[in-house]
């Protein structure tokens, strides 16, 4: 009987248990299925009498009937129940495990190639790109900008590195790109704007997409400042007369009599003109993408982000999309940073003020609700492009986004991190379990369930009759609390 429950893996273990501890029929067993893949827990509790005790009118005995103590069917129902939270059919798991191990192991064994085609995948999902390609970083895989010599339409491998791909660019379509990749094919890298122009004078000469493209930077590598987008009319005008000219035999704007080779034409003299700074530049390559490439506003503040606690936005919004048990749930007080991306003020039914407030770091973003308290207090730090450590409760509502209720904001100095490590550990709670050495029982459950819910909070293991105690990382979900406390008693296993 142990082997029966103490194994649960599938939806259709669950139709064997009710069939053959409680009599269901397969039809009344399925429905109990059915309400567990719909995840319908009223449902499946109002099922728990009829388990254990029948149901005449039916025709199922229940297992009490069929020789099972109350108290032990109660005890497997409830696992069922648990169960439910993340059961899966065996057709439904088996085919999510064979693209489990198909993908990790092309991730493990061709990782850049991998994630290459996985960004370009999602390329309409800007949230997804930015989550992969923190990824990338965590793994040592560079994502370099796009590159009118280097890049192709997809993202693709360069070395160690990912290339950004040219489609992914704002006004830039697979039409142009597809002639830019051709016409490079033919006759070789292009080596200043006004060449790339003239070469590609005829083969659909697109302003916009040239035009974001150097905003994006694929034209740095050139030599081309950004800056110098003011002078990008002059020099297509140029070109377009230049081969208006080359129509009838004459000699070009460059100098030259068309079929000379590209290396005789001299360069279009282009005047001296200071470069944009280094925010303006990234801000540039987030309009044009939708990310920053050369770099992140986060990047002087992440290690004191780091040090101060913040959960990583793209960590939070991936586990709160994901099916299954959570790290992060509802009201759970967080710390998060980022730099401010846009404030909405607006008026509450009592007339105090409110804020919206978008929170970016290189992982993700979230938006931030700010009432009036926590705006008298740190309002003064939500200005655009500010980096901002926020303190606050965790908002999940089915038909929003998560967002963060903030209480303090801080910005991200020195003296401020100190304050906000203390924070931290005010509101982290650990997992505190007393059971004796002598219980093998209980710890080797105790041990299986470490396994199984595997995290970076801390448990803490106290055996008093050796008044010993040690600590093991852990996930502390309600389920993990439950079952310990089912087994071992509720004053022995408390969160603070």
């Amino acid at each position: 009987l142990s082997v029966t429950y103490g194994c649960i893996v599938y939806q259709e273990q669950v139709i064997e248990i009710c069939r053959r501890l409680a009599g269901f029929s397969l039809g009344q067993a399925d429905m109990i299925r059915r309400a567990m893949s719909k995840k319908k827990e009223k449902e499946i509790v109002k099922e728990r009498h009829t388990f254990i005790h029948g149901d005449p009118e039916r025709n199922i005995p229940g297992a009490v009937a069929n020789g099972i103590p109350e108290e032990v069917a109660g005890s497997i129902y409830d696992e069922i129940l648990d169960f439910a939270n993340y059961a899966f059919n065996k057709a439904h798991a088996v085919s999510y495990a064979v693209v489990a191990y198909r993908t990790a192991y092309m991730k493990y064994h061709w990782p850049r190639e991998y994630m290459a085609a996985l960004i370009t995948s999602v390329l309409n999902d800007s949230a997804k790109v930015a989550e992969y390609i923190g990824e990338c970083k965590e793994n040592g895989i560079r994502l370099l900008p796009p590159d009118i010599n280097e890049s192709e339409a997809d993202f693709t491998v360069v070395g160690d590195d990912l290339r950004f791909g040219m489609a992914a660019v704002k006004n830039v379509g697979r039409g142009f790109v597809q002639a830019l990749t051709e016409e490079r094919a033919e006759n070789g890298k292009f080596r200043r704007l006004d060449e790339f122009c003239r070469r590609m004078y005829g083969r659909d000469l697109n302003r916009r997409a040239i035009e974001s493209l150097i905003r994006a930077g694929a034209f740095d590598s050139l030599g081309c400042r950004r800056a110098q987008l003011q002078l990008l009319d002059s020099v297509l005008n140029a070109v377009a007369s230049a081969g208006r000219k080359n129509v009838a035999g004459q000699m070009d704007f460059f100098g030259t009599v068309e079929g000379e080779e590209d290396a005789a034409i001299p360069a279009l003299p282009i005047p001296d003109i200071p470069e944009f700074s280094r925010m303006e530049r990234m801000s540039m390559e987030r309009e044009m993408t939708g990310l920053y490439l050369s770099g992140h506003p986060m990047d002087a503040y992440r290690e004191k982000a780091r040090r101060a606690g913040a959960v990583p936005i793209g960590e939070l919004l991936r586990d709160v999309s994901e099916a299954g048990a959570h790290r992060y749930t509802d009201g759970q007080s967080l710390l998060v940073a980022g730099i401010v991306m846009a404030r909405r003020n607006r008026a509450t039914r009592n007339k105090s003020m409110m804020a919206y407030v978008t929170l970016e770091d290189d992982t993700g973003s979230m938006e931030l609700v700010v009432f009036q308290r926590a705006l008298d207090r740190g309002g003064r730090y939500l200005q655009e492009n500010a980096p901002l450590l926020a303190r606050g409760r965790l908002s999940l509502r089915e038909d929003k986004e998560p967002q963060l209720t903030a209480e303090a904001l801080t910005p991200l100095t020195d003296p401020e991190i100190q304050r906000a490590e203390n924070s931290r550990r005010e509101i982290e709670a650990k997992l505190y379990v007393k059971v004796n050495s002598t219980d093998a029982a209980a710890l080797r459950r105790i041990e299986l369930l470490l396994e199984m819910f595997p995290g970076k909070e801390t448990m803490v293991l106290y055996c008093p009759d050796l008044n010993k105690q040690r600590t093991a990382p852990c996930f502390i979900h309600e389920a993990l609390v439950k079952e310990l406390r089912e087994r071992l008693g509720e004053e022995n296993v408390v969160v603070k």
